[in-house]
């Protein structure tokens, strides 16, 4: 919980070692969505860059992983109805 608060707080390294603990899981899910690993590693990094912006807003620091893996499923699924509107456009 330390790092978390932490990086609620504002502490990039903090952040970071988040991310790396959750980095490996984070990519084999958004791989499962998309099935390419280019798409998988853009989806990654968006998530990433959605949670450092939306990080202080984390109510239940305990549930870091959870709502870091919820950004990246809804990421996810924004990019496969983006992929499929312009597959049907």
């Amino acid at each position: 919980m330390e790092f978390v608060s932490k990086a609620k707080r504002g502490d990039i390294k903090a952040f970071e070692y988040l991310i790396n603990l959750e980095k490996d899981k984070l990519y084999r899910l958004a791989f499962t969505y998309v099935k390419n690993e280019e798409d998988a590693l853009e989806i990654f990094q968006e998530t990433v860059t959605k949670a450092l912006e939306k990080i202080s807003g984390l109510k239940n620091e305990q549930y870091f992983s959870t709502w870091i893996t919820k950004i990246l499923i809804n990421t996810s699924m924004d990019h496969l109805n983006v992929k499929k509107i312009k597959t049907l456009g």
